[in-house]
């Protein structure tokens, strides 16, 4: 599967309450560092017992790629990922399905 710069992706996270009913705590794991964050509820999706975060991909760099996560992040503002990563990535179309 080809990912590219501009492409929105669906992204694995932890979600805990956040401290406004229409925002999430957030975390997504990866290899490159973990981001940390609240995030509006409309950003995330429930399947199969797991939670994922829509997430813009801005850049490509080899066998890596660079995600902006909506919110407000409490380190950085981008989250790295492996285009090898263990589950695999799952471009969308502009908005939510």
């Amino acid at each position: 599967m080809s990912v590219a710069g501009g492409a929105y992706t669906w992204l694995p996270c932890e979600v805990k309450p956040g401290p406004f009913s229409d925002e999430r705590l957030v975390r997504v794991a990866s290899e490159f560092g973990d981001w940390v964050g609240f995030v509006p509820v409309s950003s995330l999706e429930g399947k199969a017992g797991e939670s994922l975060i829509r997430a813009l991909i801005v850049e490509v760099q080899g066998d890596r790629f660079l995600a902006r996560i909506p919110g407000e992040s409490l380190s950085s503002t981008l989250s790295m990922h492996a285009l090898s990563c263990p589950k695999p990535v799952d471009p969308i179309e502009g908005g939510r399905t």
